[in-house]
């Protein structure tokens, strides 16, 4: 931890004497879009910039996105204090971890509105989705179980993707507009391209289709190594519609379809693999122009993820077998605005459902074992008033209700439950917010947690158990935070945000597999090694942290930083949890120049080693590792721009926590887009 600290303040003392020479007869210029300063309504589902939010909230805008070139949504949530992400090498799906927790629902992980639940159980993660970054217009993430409003099972947080739209995309002036991107990677062989176009009839609807092609070999890591079976190839289809047929109404639609082609496994387990997600949705909101107490939203939604898999080696050769999720939701709720006295409301009330239906078929494997077959039922109803008492103190109580329902391997299981929230907020001064949580979040066991049951590869025999006695888990959550926002500190023009958060979230059935020891029933009954496998109930579990994101911007200078420091325990045994990630930090620098056209900066990441694991977990032991990425992007008109990333400049060869793989070794992208319109 030590040689952490030190390093943490070499890069922190780097940066502010980069900022500072660099800064030394700069040309004044106001800096507009700030990140913590972007608007969004994931935490409350009303309107409010990231500093205001009352939450472990952050935000990733498209220019974030554009600017580091990401090959992953992994690479996209870099630099975002408590989040981190688990991939597989050879699966380009990946899982989100946030305070520690992930795998089977405990991040809500949505594409507007629509919930990614699939699973596959494995050697990697729990939870998986699959969505290409260069359709992604922002990212909105909370951290914690404060988001009552947005559905079951989000002990750990929300994450919610929006994607590109005709309205961003097209000019005030423009009724049509086209685009074409290309990009190479030179680690891989990388190549992208996406094509892009839109359209606007009036000014009461709009449209945009998007076709996104990427293809890559397998990667070299650090040391100069090709790691087998990381290369893929991606097909990704947008259609995404606007329609506003009166003052007040918008109606949306939403066809999302990629498609990943891959090979994943290793030796005689390799496996030819084709993965294909869709998502499909329909919104309908009226924000009444005349009467306060109607803002309505109502929509519904289809996600659907498969993989098909074709043995390629060892003596099942040629078997196939597939893992499928289809996932039907609804979320209806209504937000209104009225005064009672000096007091001002805000109540949202609302109700939100899903059916997840899970499909397995392996016929000479146990892949239906792991991940067994079976219907999950979620029904929900919330209430939440935000009330500012005076203009400098406001209160946020919210209720929701959960029920779940489990069938497979016949079995049942089903459970309900009612979860707080309130929420206390100072602003002392202008600029300067305190606030207070209490939350309780509550999350329904999986089907496979419940349901898993057979027998383990012969190779390493063991029996997998069923649990149908698997307790929900449960979180309570004490959060701390302060939001600071200040101008002019230094200049007339400058600008700085600072949010830090303090977190406690006390976790009571908490759900772990492990393989335990003898069971002479089990030996007897199934004839082989006397392990079991079986998804258990902790007693008690406690995870508790500090977050920081920050940033500033004086003249064309721009600097971001995020700090976060986490630690889990089974209070029952005293061990570390697995699931939490090492210490990180992130800064990002930049300058731009030429009016603008041109931006150029840097950003270096710090990840501390993670010693702290169960017993038994030694081989999960990770070393500490520091990233320096360098940017370029120049924008000549509204026509043409260029950019220039490079990745991992040290080359430095390491492995992420939990991952199986090795990471990429140095690469540098270099992309093109030519736009058009009339």
């Amino acid at each position: 931890m030590s040689g952490f600290r030190k390093r943490l303040g070499a890069a922190v003392g780097r940066g502010f004497l980069w900022v500072s020479i660099l800064g030394l007869g700069a040309p004044a210029k106001a800096e507009e879009d700030i990140a913590l300063d972007v608007i969004t309504v994931t935490t409350t589902r009303t309107e409010d910039s990231v500093i205001e939010t009352l939450a472990g909230a952050s935000v990733v805008p498209r220019e974030t996105i554009d600017r580091f070139q990401p090959n992953d949504i992994g690479d996209v949530l870099i630099g975002i204090p408590g989040v981190a992400t688990q991939e597989d090498g050879n699966d380009p799906g990946s899982s989100i971890n946030i305070r520690g927790l992930q795998d089977f629902g405990r991040v809500n992980v949505m594409i507007e509105g629509a919930r990614q639940n699939f699973q596959r159980s494995g050697h990697g993660a729990n939870g998986v989705f699959y969505l290409e970054p260069e359709l992604v217009k922002q990212v909105d993430i909370v951290r914690g179980p404060v988001s009552t409003i947005y559905g079951s099972g989000a002990i750990g947080g929300v994450v919610n993707f929006s994607l590109i739209d005709g309205a961003d995309f097209l000019a005030p002036d423009q009724t049509m507009a086209a685009s074409q991107k290309v990009r190479f990677d030179t680690n891989a062989s990388g190549t992208l391209t996406s094509t892009t176009a839109a359209a606007r009839v009036g000014q009461g609807f709009d449209a945009l289709a998007n076709v996104v092609w990427r293809r890559d070999d397998s990667y070299d890591d650090g040391s100069g190594n090709v790691v087998p079976n990381t290369g893929e190839q991606v097909v990704a289809g947008l259609l995404k519609a606007n329609y506003r047929p009166a003052e007040g109404h918008l109606v949306s639609g939403l066809f999302l379809r990629q498609e990943n082609d891959y090979d994943t496994g290793i030796g005689t387990a390799l496996r030819e693999t084709d993965t294909n997600d869709t998502t499909a949705s329909a919104t309908w909101t009226y924000a009444s122009p005349d009467n306060p107490l109607i803002d309505l939203s109502a929509s519904g939604y289809f996600t659907s993820t498969k993989t098909d898999q074709t043995r390629l080696t060892g003596a099942a050769a040629g078997t196939q077998r597939d893992f499928e999720i289809q996932t039907f939701g609804t979320d209806i709720y209504n937000t209104s605005r009225f005064s009672t006295g000096p007091v001002d409301h805000v109540v949202t009330l609302g109700f939100d459902a899903f059916d997840d239906t899970v499909e397995t078929n392996d016929p000479v494997g146990t892949g239906d074992e792991f991940t067994p077959s079976g219907d999950r039922r979620v029904i929900g109803g919330f209430i939440q008033n935000q009330v500012a008492l005076t203009p400098w103190l406001d209160v946020i109580g919210a209720l929701r209700f959960d029920h779940y329902e489990l069938k497979g391997g016949g079995a049942d299981s089903d459970g309900s439950r009612v979860s707080p929230k309130i929420t206390v907020g100072i602003t002392p001064l202008k600029g300067l917010q305190f606030y207070g949580t209490y939350a309780e979040g509550y999350r329904a066991p999986a089907i496979t947690e419940v349901f898993n049951s057979g027998v383990h590869d012969p190779s390493f025999p063991f029996v997998f158990l069923p649990n149908p006695d698997l307790r929900p888990e449960t979180a309570r959550n004490i959060e701390f935070g302060a939001n600071i926002s200040a101008n002019g500190l230094v200049r007339d023009d400058d600008a700085a945000r600072l949010k830090v958060t303090y977190f406690h979230n006390r976790l009571t059935d908490f759900i772990e597999g492990n393989i335990t020891g003898f069971n002479p029933r089990t030996c007897f009954r199934f004839g082989v090694g006397c392990g079991v496998f079986q998804y258990r109930n902790v007693a008690s579990a406690r995870i508790e942290g500090v977050e920081l994101e920050g940033s500033y911007t004086i003249g064309p200078f721009f600097a971001t930083a995020a700090y976060s420091h986490i630690r889990g325990d089974d209070k029952n045994t005293g061990e570390p949890l697995q699931s939490i990630r090492p210490h990180t930090f992130s800064t990002t620098l930049g300058v731009n120049l030429l009016d603008d056209k041109l931006t150029l900066g840097g950003r270096v990441t710090l990840v501390d080693a993670q010693d702290r694991v169960p017993t038994g977990s030694e081989d999960l032991i990770s070393r500490h590792y520091e990233l320096v990425d360098l940017f370029a992007s120049y924008k000549h008109n509204e026509a043409v721009s260029l950019g220039v990333t490079l990745n991992n400049i040290l080359d430095q060869d390491y492995t992420k926590y939990r991952n199986v793989n090795p990471s990429e070794g140095f690469s540098a992208s270099f992309s093109a887009t030519v736009k058009f319109g009339v």
